[in-house]
């Protein structure tokens, strides 16, 4: 699905940006960096949306399916859609803002242009956040908004693509109390949507529980990421790798995380670390 307004924005910039480098020196010439790499991330932030609103449409018409328990295939279902629906919001509105710096920078004299750098920070790299504030199944929701920062600098054969420190969001994907499903079980999931100015994809980080106070983190990335939250959520016998499909779910979240006392409740407090990592590469623009 690509809306009509992102299509007149979209060749808005790539005019512009065609018309300046007609006219001007060629796109690796340090004088026009700032004008390429804004277009290329306008263009990413338009496939993001892209991508999202394919994958919501997908599950409307129920093309996004999983196997499992009924009853928990449809809470997680439903927690999932919220989710998006959330991201989706957000992505618009980056989108919106990188079509925005792209039309200004192509009508920015080559003499006011700001020096930059582009790096890749490649898939599977880590990203450890700290939370600004607790999370927990009784009070947050499936599609409720996140924010934090980063605990250390993401570096990039040397170069440090974000400090330590960096403004981080994301938004809460799965939301149960312990003991609601039929397996006993429940989940608290986040999902990293972006760091800085970049809107990325890093999978979820999910802790899931039981009433009896048990806590395990774990982390699920790849694109049978529902199916995986399924797995993780209704299996009984602490086998659920089996239901993971084309997704990952391991311990890159970290230990376990243990309860003192029986508590339906699943928390992530925002003492702790929390680590993604990067299900797809990423540009980013450093000046």
């Amino acid at each position: 699905m690509y809306t009509y307004d992102r299509f007149v924005h979209g060749s808005l910039v790539v005019l512009l940006v065609a018309g300046f480098t007609a006219c001007q020196p060629k796109a690796n010439d340090p004088a026009v960096q700032a004008q390429v790499a804004a277009q290329l991330q306008a263009k990413a932030a338009d496939d993001r949306v892209a991508m999202l609103e394919q994958q919501v449409a997908d599950m409307k018409a129920g093309k996004t399916t999983a196997s499992g328990d009924q009853e928990a295939l449809k809470q997680v279902t439903a927690a999932h859609m919220r989710a998006l629906d959330r991201q989706l919001t957000e992505a618009r509105q980056r989108a919106s803002d990188r079509r925005k710096d792209a039309v200004t920078l192509a009508s920015t004299p080559v003499a006011q242009l700001p020096k930059v750098t582009t790096v890749e920070v490649p898939s599977g790299t880590r990203i450890t956040v700290r939370m600004s504030a607790d999370l927990a199944t009784d009070r947050d929701q499936a599609g409720d908004p996140w924010s934090g920062t980063l605990s250390e600098d993401v570096v990039v054969g040397g170069t440090v693509a974000w400090t330590a420190g960096t403004t981080v969001s994301g938004v809460v994907a799965q939301s149960t109390p312990a003991g609601r499903l039929s397996s006993g079980k429940g989940g608290l999931g986040i999902r990293l949507t972006t760091v800085g100015r970049n809107g990325v994809d890093a999978g979820t980080y999910m802790v899931v529980g039981d009433a009896l106070g048990k806590r395990d983190a774990k982390f699920i990335g790849g694109t049978a990421a529902l199916g995986a939250l399924v797995g993780v959520l209704t299996d009984k016998n602490h086998q659920g790798d089996h239901a993971l499909g084309g997704a990952a779910a391991g311990a890159l979240a970290g230990t376990a995380l243990a309860a003192g006392t029986a508590d339906t409740v699943i928390r992530i407090p925002a003492s702790q670390s929390v680590t993604f990592s990067l299900t797809a590469p990423e540009q980013v623009t450093l000046r």
